[in-house]
């Protein structure tokens, strides 16, 4: 699957951007195949661009 195929999830983006820089536990949570694993790849895509 191409990145072009991806959904994006603006709001789930949002929320994990917000959250970056907070000492806290995150989880992110939901059924089987429903994103979770792609979230965090394209989460992690972006912390990578932006050099971090």
């Amino acid at each position: 699957m191409s990145k072009q195929d991806l959904i994006e999830r603006k709001q789930y983006m949002q929320l994990l951007r917000n959250l970056k820089d907070q000492n806290i536990i995150k989880v992110i949570s939901g059924v089987r195949r429903c994103g979770k694993s792609t979230l965090l790849m394209m989460f992690a895509d972006e912390l990578i661009r932006n050099g971090i």
